[in-house]
């Protein structure tokens, strides 16, 4: 059996920097005790749990809001995920008087920025993401003037008087989605200012997966909540055709199934630890 690694594989940069900023927290003498995660650093459940292992206390409820769970807590020190938070959840964090290491991708808060400096500037904002996740969430509650939209559905039943319009994305959507969506936006609006935010490490992975050699099966490792890993799955199928997995680690993967295959590809997420297709690739030889 041969099998294509696809690349690139491993944390890309906007995870390696919430990281290092949450294990020189953990690492840091002078850093305020109990520390609270406020929500997985990362969309993967390995990587969060080691940090639980060292003591980390995670706050994570999907029946209650961040500010709720930051409600619950009155001492210490709360890490902010790299998905970014939203201005209320600052005020809570300030008001409760707690430590805060914010560790939102340096992309998500260009995004945050870009949108308030439009804002100040009197525009209206379409926002493009996929609704409940995190990085959403935080870009929702900047301001009430920002326009929600997941799908052209949504687009079509969007109504903005403001010739000021500024339109930006979630920063893991799918580049072929995006586009579209793009270009109706754009006849709909002709004068607003559109500025595609989908990261350069998920362009990448995406692209790898369009321009792939032929294979029987393309292996997507990564968190199932992860929007970027299963937006990799979702081109594997609908873009390349192809029979598309995606698996958290070796011991989800059906080895019989994929025994009798000859080509096998595999790729990853953006917040996928390495070690994990290291594990997946050697079982696979095995």
């Amino acid at each position: 059996m041969k099998i294509n690694k696809l690349n690139p594989q491993g944390f890309c940069s906007g995870v390696k920097y919430s990281l290092k900023m949450l294990d020189d927290a953990i690492n840091n003498p002078n850093t305020k005790t109990p520390i609270y995660l406020l929500g997985s650093i990362i969309h993967n459940k390995k990587v969060t749990n080691e940090y639980i292992k060292k003591g980390l206390i995670l706050l994570d409820d999907k029946n209650k809001s961040k500010e709720d769970l930051l409600n619950s807590i009155d001492s210490g020190t709360v890490i902010f995920s790299a998905h970014g938070v939203g201005p209320k959840v600052y005020e809570i964090a300030k008001h409760k008087k707690l430590d805060i290491v914010d560790a939102t991708c340096p992309n998500v808060r260009i995004i945050h920025n870009k949108i308030k400096e439009h804002l100040n500037k009197g525009y209206d904002i379409i926002y493009i993401g996929v609704k409940n996740h995190a990085e959403s969430k935080a870009v929702l509650d900047i301001s009430n003037k920002i326009h929600f939209i997941t799908n052209l559905d949504d687009l079509a039943k969007l109504k903005i008087s403001n010739d000021l319009i500024y339109v930006t994305n979630q920063t893991t959507l799918s580049i072929l989605d995006i586009d579209n969506i793009y270009q109706i936006i754009k006849d709909k609006y002709p004068n607003s200012i559109i500025d595609n935010k989908i990261c350069l490490a998920t362009t990448k992975r995406q692209q790898a997966i369009i321009n792939m050699a032929p294979a029987d099966l393309l292996i997507v490792v990564g968190d199932i909540s992860s929007s970027n890993t299963n937006k990799l799955k979702e081109i594997g199928i609908n873009i390349k055709n192809i029979d598309t997995i995606l698996c958290e680690d070796f011991t989800s993967l059906d080895i019989d199934k994929i025994k009798s295959l000859s080509t096998i590809a595999i790729t990853s997420g953006a917040s996928t630890p390495s070690y994990l297709v290291d594990e997946i690739i050697e079982k696979i030889n095995k």
